[in-house]
């Protein structure tokens, strides 16, 4: 499996050795201070150097209490009125480290996606009529495995299987393709949480043949554009905090910037920090 997703004590917790990190939801009813005493002595068990929690407000003083630091916040993340944060802790601190280079280039892209900000009504663009985009089912999973392959072809730890997929679709995912002439050239996945009214995009993955030709961009404004259909308010994703070209999309988008999650996952052969972005309609 490619990441290990199981319930803990009512919560959601997504963990595996290929990160090196936990990642678990608040939920309602959820004993925060038992559940974290279970996220860290799991992250001391498996040696993981990061844990990640998503938490309301009424669960931030709990986790900063407990050695928890905000890296991100959206506002009105649950139900459009309460605000949602992103708070680390780092067993391992040298996780939390970055070093100069890093640093500046995930500056610089900042500045560039947010000059690129545009207002909801200024961000359409005509897909083209050789391209269709489509709701994927448990059929095209073997499809979309494929599209893993080819993008991780020398990376082959961070190809997603269809048994994986299996397993996302149970949890409430949807999967959407954008593709030309039958062949998938671009993927995402959305997990839909209809207790919070929100959606969060959690993966992208392009043929290797389409990279640089910013695809994606139909892709989220097709997502954009099923808000109601996915009953939810608030629209938000985890980027490469060095990729120029999704981070700029996002913000062409009318995406807002949230934050940043530092060495956050695995991308390739190297750990990543992610932007945070979110949607909300107005």
């Amino acid at each position: 499996m490619f990441e290990t997703i199981e319930n803990i004590d009512g919560a959601l917790v997504y963990h595996g050795n290929m990160h090196k990190r936990i990642y678990f939801s608040e939920a309602e009813n959820v004993d925060l201070d038992n559940l974290l005493l279970k996220m860290k002595d799991l992250a001391k068990k498996k040696r993981y150097e990061k844990i990640l929690g998503k938490a309301s407000e009424k669960g931030v003083d709990v986790l900063k209490s407990k050695g928890f630091t905000v890296e991100a916040k959206i506002p009105g993340l649950y139900n459009g009125t309460i605000d949602g944060y992103f708070l680390a802790e780092y067993p391992n601190e040298e996780r939390h480290v970055n070093d100069e280079k890093s640093i500046k280039t995930i500056a610089t892209v900042k500045t560039i996606a947010q000059a690129a900000n545009k207002p909801n009504t200024d961000s359409f663009f005509q897909m083209p009529e050789n391209l269709k985009i489509k709701e994927l089912s448990a059929t095209d999973f073997h499809t979309l495995e494929d599209l893993h392959k080819k993008a991780y072809k020398y990376h082959p730890h961070q190809i997603k299987k269809a048994d994986y997929f299996s397993k996302l679709k149970d949890l409430n995912h949807q999967f959407y393709g954008l593709f030309q002439d039958g062949e998938l050239l671009v993927s995402a996945i959305l997990a839909v949480n209809e207790n919070e009214s929100n959606v969060e995009i959690v993966d992208f993955v392009t043929h290797p043949d389409y990279r640089g030709q910013n695809l994606s961009y139909f892709l989220v404004q097709d997502i954009k554009n099923k808000m109601d259909k996915l009953g939810c308010k608030t629209i938000y994703t985890m980027v490469r905090s060095t990729s120029y070209g999704l981070n700029i999309t996002f913000s062409k988008h009318g995406f807002i910037l949230a934050g940043t999650l530092t060495n956050n996952c695995l991308v390739r052969d190297a750990m990543e920090s992610m932007n945070v972005w979110y949607f909300k309609r107005s």
